[in-house]
């Protein structure tokens, strides 16, 4: 459902990476099934709540599945969301988003392609 994958993406955005890894997609299909994620040191508290609370694999304990219709109040104010001024997200001009360059280059004048 997408309040799974919504906990999974923020899993992701904080810890940089996915929250089931293994070595064969059989093997990570087990580790969801068994729930087998660990919070890397340093995982914020409030992320970490949160995504407690969407990672679960009954999908009618998800934070937000009882909602009324399609607001998701509840996570809205989830902690993690502190400081979102919900009402007026579509007017507000988003963060640039520097890209991540992995690696140098010897180059003074290189461009990315």
């Amino acid at each position: 459902s997408d309040l799974w994958a919504l906990g999974c993406i923020i899993y992701q955005m904080v810890s940089g990476l996915p929250p089931f890894r293994a070595s064969t997609e059989f093997l990570t299909f087990q580790k969801i099934l068994k729930m087998d994620y660990e919070f890397p040191e340093g995982f914020p508290s409030d992320a970490k709540d949160l995504v407690e609370k969407l990672l679960v694999l009954d999908h009618n304990k998800r934070l937000g599945v009882n909602d009324d219709g399609n607001t998701y109040e509840s996570i809205r104010r989830h902690p993690f969301f502190e400081g979102i001024d919900w009402d007026d997200i579509w007017d507000q001009t988003p963060p640039t988003i520097t890209p991540y360059l992995p690696g140098g280059s010897f180059e003074e004048e290189y461009t990315v392609p």
